[in-house]
Formats: structure tokens, sequence, C-alpha cells
């Protein structure tokens, strides 16, 4: 069992740091750097209003369904 481990650890190590049959280019040009640009925008976004949500949750409405599950006294 063991030994079978080390071959699995073995060939995925080799197959890691082989570059055969895999060429790499790096990302390049305009469309990249914008579709990271705004993927970062959204996702600091959605970051931002869930905290925010979670913190200051805002619900001011006396029919809200959590004054009803709060005051339920069944």
């Amino acid at each position: 069992m063991f030994t079978i481990l080390l071959m699995l650890i073995q060939q995925v190590n080799e197959f890691s740091t082989s570059s055969e049959g895999r060429e790499y280019a790096p990302p390049d040009g305009p469309l990249y750097y914008l579709v990271l640009i705004v993927s970062s925008l959204i996702v600091i976004g959605v970051v931002y209003y869930t905290v925010k949500w979670f913190i200051w949750p805002g619900e001011q409405s006396e029919d809200h369904i959590k004054r009803k599950i709060l005051n339920d006294e069944s």
C-alpha cells in the first residue's frame, strides 16, 4: 500500500514539473486585463455589500419576517 502511494506521488511530481505536451502562453492583451479588472471590481463589491448587510441589515419594517419570528409567543 505504501509503495503504491509513493509511486502515485512520484507520477504526480513528474507530471507537474514536466513541460512535455503542454504549451504555456501567458495571457496577454487588453481584453485579459479588462476581464481581470472587471472581475476584481465585482468581487470587491460583493464582499463589501456582504459585510455591510451582515453587520447593518437595515430591516426597519414592522411586518418583516424576523419580527414575526422573534415576537411569536406560541
